[in-house]
């Protein structure tokens, strides 16, 4: 019995840290798709060493000698590769910096994700509405439902935004927020709350984000020019298809240990 209880001690506290993980991850999505970078904001992007991450994930993939750990390896590996290859161009996209770098990304992230650059007569604008609506308008019903899921959570965009609910920088920093009170729930050994807490992620990402960030990331990786902002959406969308089987797993853990 000690063994066990030890055991799975250790279960729970990987799966807080994989909360943790989730949170830093989708709140560095939610800032990166917001608004366009500073100087300050670039420098600290820098900092994180994208390319030594994205090989520090190749590597790990490729770490897989078990039958089991080669087939789940397999199955998560074109959601992998995106990622890796988002990373990868995140920060190769930021070596070489000049004087006009963060011009030109300020450039490229407003032809994009305001709606000013099209491909195929198609915008990337970042909003539900746009994709899922029958017309693209905004303020359409994927936005009501994301505005009354917010407020049921006790959430409120912060003063001084005036952007629909359903931007995708909003929906990113809700799984952020999920996943960090599945954490604290976690760290207080409530695996009961952090279980339900879970589950809320798993429906909010397959019913809310996952209906239109691939078709969004795919259609900007069109309009996009820099190198640094392609990653960006390669990143996000990796990581999002990889979260589903993250998210099970973590369940699966909370609830034994309830």
């Amino acid at each position: 019995m000690t063994t066990n209880k030890g055991s799975m001690t250790v279960d729970m506290r990987t799966v807080g840290e994989v909360m943790g993980s989730r949170a830093a991850f989708y709140r560095l999505m939610a800032r990166l798709f917001l608004k366009p970078l500073e100087a300050d904001d670039i420098e600290a992007l820098t900092a994180m060493n994208f390319v030594a991450q994205a090989a520090a994930l190749s590597d790990d993939e490729d770490a897989a000698d078990s039958e089991g750990e080669k087939a789940s390896a397999k199955k998560g590996a074109a959601s992998n590769s995106l990622l890796v290859r988002g990373l990868n161009d995140m920060g190769r996209g930021l070596r070489r910096q000049h004087t006009g770098t963060r011009t030109l990304l300020a450039t490229d992230y407003t032809m994009c994700f305001d709606g000013i650059r099209q491909h195929d007569g198609k915008t990337a604008s970042p909003y539900a509405s746009v994709f899922l609506s029958k017309d693209g308008l905004l303020y359409q019903e994927p936005r009501n439902s994301v505005f009354l899921l917010f407020l049921q959570s006790g959430l409120n965009l912060k003063p001084g935004i005036d952007l629909p609910e359903d931007h995708i920088s909003f929906e990113l920093e809700y799984l952020a927020i999920l996943a960090e009170r599945a954490q604290a729930a976690l760290e207080d050994g409530r695996a009961d709350d952090a279980a339900q807490i879970i589950e809320q992620s798993q429906a909010f990402l397959e019913n809310h984000v996952s209906t239109w960030l691939p078709d969004f990331t795919a259609l900007a990786g069109e309009i996009l020019e820099t190198r640094f902002y392609q990653g960006v959406v390669k990143a996000a969308a990796g990581y999002a298809e990889l979260d589903v089987d993250t998210l099970a797993d973590s369940l699966e853990i909370c609830r034994e240990a309830a």
